[in-house]
C-alpha cells in the first residue's frame, strides 16, 4: 500500500514540490486517511499500534517518491514517540488523540544554531515558575514547524549538566512566546518544510 501510494500520489507531483520548495499537504492528508501517517500510536489512543520495523517499512517506500515529501509525512512518529514513551495517561490522551483524530502535524525540536543534534549541548533553557516553565531560546531545521498544531521541544535546565539537565515539554501552537521562523531554502530535500522556532 505505501509502494502504491508513493508511486501514483508522491511521485507525480515529486519534482514540481521539490522545485518550488512547498510541501503538498493533499498528499499527507490522503496518506493519513489510509494510514500512513503515526503508525506508531498505540490502539487504546486510536493508533494502528505498529512497531519500528513498520514503521521503517512505510518510510522506506514512501521515500522512494521523494524523501523530502517523506520525511515531512513521516515526521509526527519521532514528534510523537517521546509523548508515547514518557507521557502521563492524559497527555497521550490529548495528543496522540489528536494526530488520530484528524490529519495534523507535530514537530520534535531539538536542534539549535550552536549544537546541532548534540543533545548535551542545548542551550534552550527552562525555568519552572510555580507550576508553569518558561522557555527561552532557539530551535533550527525543525521539520513542519510552519504546519505543526504542537511541538516536542527538548530544553535544559542548567547548561552545565549537559544530558543530565535536559526536559522535553509540549508545547501548542499557539502558546505566547513561541513564533515560528524563517524558512529554511535547502539544497536537499526541498519538498519539506523546515523552520526556526523562537521561544
Amino acid at each position: 500500500m505505501a509502494r502504491r501510494f508513493s508511486r501514483e500520489r508522491i511521485l507525480p507531483v515529486a519534482a514540481e514540490c521539490d522545485r518550488e520548495s512547498k510541501f503538498p499537504m493533499d498528499v499527507f492528508k490522503a496518506a493519513w486517511e489510509i494510514g500512513l501517517v503515526n503508525p506508531g500510536v498505540p490502539e487504546e489512543y486510536g493508533g494502528a499500534g505498529m512497531g519500528e520495523l513498520e514503521n521503517a517499512m512505510i518510510t522506506e517506500q514512501m521515500a522512494y517518491g521523494c524523501t523530502g515529501i517523506q520525511t515531512s509525512i513521516t515526521a509526527n512518529q519521532l514528534a510523537l514517540t517521546p509523548i508515547k514513551l514518557g507521557g502521563s495517561d492524559a497527555q497521550k490522551k490529548k495528543y496522540l488523540g489528536l494526530l488520530t483524530s484528524e490529519p495534523v502535524m507535530a514537530s520534535y525540536a531539538t536542534s539549535e544554531p550552536d549544537a546541532g543534534s548534540d543533545v548535551a549541548g542545548l542551550k534552550c533553557r527552562f525555568t519552572q515558575h510555580g507550576d508553569d516553565y518558561v522557555l527561552n531560546g532557539t530551535k533550527c531545521w525543525i521539520t513542519n514547524a510552519s504546519y505543526a498544531r504542537f511541538y516536542v521541544i527538548f530544553c535544559t535546565s542548567d547548561t552545565a549538566l549537559k544530558h543530565k539537565g535536559i526536559a522535553a515539554f509540549i508545547v501548542d501552537r499557539d502558546t505566547p512566546g513561541l513564533r515560528v521562523g524563517k524558512k529554511e531554502d535547502k539544497l536537499g530535500q526541498r519538498a519539506s518544510d523546515t523552520c526556526v522556532i523562537h521561544l
